[in-house]
This record gives C-alpha cells, sequence and structure tokens, in this order.
C-alpha cells in the first residue's frame, strides 16, 4: 500500500504477502505478535528488507490486505506524527478493510478524517490510481520481464532449465525501487488532477509516463531462439494483475 500527499512526498509502503500458517496456535500467535505474520525462518530475510529499504513488511494467510492492517498502518504513519492537532484528510477507496468501526474510531482519535473514495471512480478520485500506480507497476513488471530475460541468457545448453521465481526478500527490493523512482511532480500532479488542491499556473507537474517492455513477445522470442519450448518450460503468461502474482509467488521459499 503506497501513501503520498498533496506536496508531494512519499511515505514507507506495506507490503502483505501471502505465508501459511503455523500448525501449532501458539506458534501462529507468537508470529503475529513478534515477526507480523512471518515464522522464525522466513523473518530472517524479511527483517533485513525491512531494515534495508524502510518498508513494513507483513504476512497472513491470504496475501490480502485487512482492517488489522489499516489499523497498522494508520498508527505507522499517522499516530506518532509531531502534532497530532494538526488535521489530515486521508483519502481511502471503498474496499471493507479500510471502513470497519475500529478503523474509523482510531482515525478520529488520531485527528485524520476519512475520506471514501466513490467505486469506479477512483482513476479520476484517487491519486495514486490517478498517476501513480501505473508508472509503479509498469516498473515492476520491466524489472520481472528482465529478471527472465537474464535467466534466460545465462541458460547453459544441455543442463536442465526452469525459470525460477524471486523470493520475497528480493520482491521486496523490486517494491522500493520502483515507489523510490516515482518522482514528486508526478505525485503532486495526482492531486492536481483530481481536483483536491487548487491549480498553481507557475507550477507544472506533469506525471511520468514509463515505457513498458513487450514483455510476452520479448520473453518468447528469447525462449523460441534458445530452443526452450519444450517441457522444460512450465507455461507462464505476464500478464497477470501483479498483486496476484505478489500474493501468491514464492512459496517455496517457506
Amino acid at each position: 500500500m503506497l501513501l503520498g500527499d498533496s506536496e508531494g512526498n512519499k511515505y514507507d509502503p506495506f507490503v502483505v504477502f501471502n505465508v501459511r500458517p503455523s500448525t501449532k496456535p501458539e506458534n501462529q500467535v507468537e508470529n503475529i505478535q513478534r515477526r507480523k505474520g512471518f515464522g522464525i525462518h522466513i523473518w530472517k530475510s524479511i527483517r533485513k528488507a525491512q531494515a534495508e529499504t524502510g518498508m513494513q513488511i507483513h504476512g497472513n494467510g491470504k496475501g490480502w490486505w485487512d482492517a488489522k492492517l489499516t489499523l497498522e498502518w494508520l498508527k505507522h504513519h499517522f499516530g506518532s506524527r509531531e502534532n497530532l492537532k494538526q488535521p489530515v484528510l486521508l483519502l481511502l477507496d471503498d474496499f471493507s478493510g479500510h471502513w470497519t468501526t475500529e478503523v474509523v474510531e482510531y482515525a478520529k482519535v488520531i485527528n485524520v478524517t476519512l475520506m471514501k473514495v466513490p467505486a469506479n471512480a477512483t482513476s479520476v478520485s484517487q491519486p495514486a490510481d490517478a498517476t501513480w500506480n501505473g508508472p509503479v507497476k509498469t516498473r515492476l513488471q520491466n524489472t520481472w520481464i528482465r529478471c527472465l530475460q537474464e535467466q534466460l541468457a545465462a541458460r547453459v545448453p544441455g543442463v536442465p532449465f526452469k525459470l525460477k521465481p524471486p523470493d520475497r526478500a528480493l520482491l521486496c527490493q523490486w517494491v522500493w525501487a520502483a515507489w523510490r523512482d516515482v518522482s514528486a511532480s508526478t505525485i503532486r500532479a495526482g492531486f492536481r488532477q483530481c481536483g483536491l488542491v487548487q491549480h498553481d499556473e507557475d507550477v507544472s507537474d506533469v506525471p511520468e509516463q514509463v515505457e513498458a517492455l513487450n514483455a510476452d513477445e520479448d520473453v518468447f522470442q528469447a525462449m523460441l531462439h534458445s530452443d526452450l519450448i519444450d517441457t522444460t518450460v512450465e507455461p507462464f503468461t505476464l500478464e497477470d494483475d501483479f498483486d496476484d502474482l505478489f500474493r501468491a509467488i514464492a512459496r517455496a521459499d517457506e
């Protein structure tokens, strides 16, 4: 989950991964309370990724955002700010996990006014959808394509080969880099494009355009020229939504 403000500032992303809950209830409670949902083994790499990127990384059984994460997100970004008396207007979409009684009441306590973006109107009413999310997802997709291309290029003829997905730690680096490269101008442009701040004629904030690599064609051609169109490579598509990809990926890392 990404957060930016009308002045172009960006804040620590929150990432949630799909992890298998412990079969022992007492261990699962400890995982949630002490390691953000991760087991001891996985937590070592997650903690390192957090330290290196500043991101907040969580795990649960579905890899989905929920009300508990919304509360953690509010506490992290707004609950400890220096001046709690200064009001904050926060736009959120109509996802149910953003609007539980507990979330709404906590927002009031920390002087954050929640405003619901109308369903099916996020592209014109929510700055993130208007100008940020597109470049971030395109950068992530391009990184994923380059990863596949590098693996294909490094293949040794005659040696059994299978494309390897990135693990969680590497995915965190990808997310951090994609968000880092979004310009302050793009963040500000989202608010202006949605009519949420007064337009200043002296300020020209143009949202950036990130060119997407030709995913399927590039990778397919590389595989074709490398004689990889056979049973050693499982079918895959690069058109899947990247949120779904991130939730499903890296189970082998558990």
